[in-house]
């Protein structure tokens, strides 16, 4: 279909740029293109420090205009500035040192020097980044970027004839490049909330005299939106609570989802063990543990020796240190060592056929405030991969579609009796009869679903 209308697509998270944030931006430029829209994307420098992988710039459907702006990191220049100082100081020090002690200084004097050098630095850029993240850049990491991004941006609405600005975040920059636009050109705004910006539970580290600020600052920007849009009902109305100067006829629901098409020619092959494989995909980091499971395997394992070898728990991405340190633990306590492994993260689309090949896929939602609005990204992967899941989270979202889709199993985070009873269940052999999807109302989540709810969005802010 030939796109009449152009949408602005502000999102600093974008292929290349190897994040979950850039799955639902690059997908949203793919059907809008069904839909009369044309994406156009404004989105950070390759230069920004960051994860990259090229395979994702497959993602992005041929002929997208995508357009960068440069994000500059002041913290690289201040580090590059403390080497120099630090090592010219210790230098100096040292030389002295060793002028006074011996003619010719020794290797081993030599590589002490070095080594403490390197720790004082490492201590340094510790401490900084630290300073920096928490007090300076407000709202987040990106927000020298917004200069450059709202100038940039006012060039792409005068080349292209931008009818509509949307932004999606995080990072919460977005919003703000997206409200001055907004302000400069009078084009409508929408805006898009993966997670929420303040009182979200992965940003929980965030200082109570900054979430107040924080707080102002988004009431005082999103009141001027369009539209307001989030990923899930209670993110909707914590929204709707926050910005509580628009009505509420300008707030939407939509849902992440899938591609059904995505998963067309993977299959599970053949099995080669009796042991049943469950599968998490993604990472473990600040409040995404998952330390139950490994108790209940344990003690599963202890209580049940007949059941000892048919499970196999493999985890397909990275895992914080202390995460880490804390699940070995664990491991080592319950002599799981055979059956629990771990895997460095693997691309998206390898990534997918370890899904397809699961027996089980393992999903443990965030703990915290707002736990409730969480709809991670990766249980839509997992409903076109049509494998049961077994989901650790509190009462919310995700497990209102799990058990309402008929998806498989949902315990309480720290439940681990519970937990228990379902994994016996499981490795009993007749697990599958507890899969059973409920198609019609999965089939609302399909991608191109909620992306004609968006483009309908679109056409009311323009014609309003």
């Amino acid at each position: 279909m030939k796109s009449s209308k152009r949408a602005l697509i502000i999102a600093a998270e974008f292929p290349p740029f190897k994040t979950i944030g850039r799955i639902r931006s690059a997908k949203i430029c793919k059907h809008l293109l069904n839909l009369g829209w044309e994406p156009i994307v404004l989105t950070v420098g390759e230069n920004t420090s960051g994860p990259y992988d090229d395979a994702t710039l497959r993602e992005v459907p041929p002929g997208t205009l995508v357009y960068r702006a440069f994000c500059p990191e002041p913290q690289e220049q201040v580090i590059r500035f403390l080497k120099k100082f630090i090592g010219s100081r210790t230098n100096a020090v040292a030389s002295a040192s060793d002028e006074s002690l011996s003619d010719t200084p020794t290797p081993a004097s030599s590589n002490l020097r070095q080594s403490a050098i390197k720790a004082l630095l490492s201590e340094m850029k510790s401490a900084f980044d630290t300073f920096v993240r928490k007090n300076l850049l407000i709202p987040d990491d990106w927000l020298l970027w917004i200069p450059p991004a709202v100038l940039k941006g006012k060039e792409i609405c005068a080349k292209h004839e931008i009818n509509v600005i949307f932004s999606t975040a995080p990072p919460f920059s977005d919003l703000l490049v997206g409200y001055f636009l907004k302000r400069i050109t009078g084009l409508p705004w929408v805006t898009d909330y993966r997670d929420l910006w303040t009182g979200d539970v992965l940003r929980d580290w965030v200082p109570q005299w900054r979430r107040r600020l924080e707080i102002n600052i988004e009431r005082w920007a999103v009141s001027k939106a369009d539209a307001v849009v989030a990923v899930s009902e209670p993110k909707t109305a914590s929204l709707r609570e926050r910005v509580f100067h628009l009505p509420a006829r300008r707030f939407f629901t939509i849902t992440n989802g899938y591609d059904p098409e995505e998963y067309d020619g993977l299959s599970k092959p053949p099995e080669t063990s009796t042991a049943i494989r469950f599968v998490y995909t993604g990472r473990l980091f600040k409040n995404r543990r998952g330390y139950e499971l490994i108790e209940a395997l344990g003690k599963l394992h202890q209580e049940r020796p007949e059941l000892r070898g048919s499970f196999r728990v493999e985890y397909w991405g990275g895992v914080s240190s202390e995460i880490m340190a804390r699940l070995r633990e664990l491991i080592r306590k319950y002599s799981l060592e055979d059956h629990i492994h771990f895997f460095d993260d693997v691309p998206y689309a390898q990534a997918k056929q370890k899904q397809v090949s699961a027996d089980v896929l393992l999903l443990i939602v965030d703990t915290g405030e707002t736990t409730d609005g969480v709809i991670p990204g990766k249980l839509f992967e997992y409903v076109a991969a049509k494998r049961p899941i077994l989901c650790i989270a509190a009462p919310g979202a995700t497990p209102d579609i799990i058990e309402r889709g008929r998806l498989g199993w949902v315990t309480p985070p720290g439940d681990i009796q519970a937990l228990r009873e379902v994994l016996e269940h499981i490795l009993s052999g007749s697990y599958l009869t507890s899969f059973a999807p409920d198609a019609p109302y999965l089939e609302q989540f399909e991608r191109k679903r909620q992306i004609e709810l968006l483009a309908q969005i679109f056409n009311g802010v323009v014609t309003a």
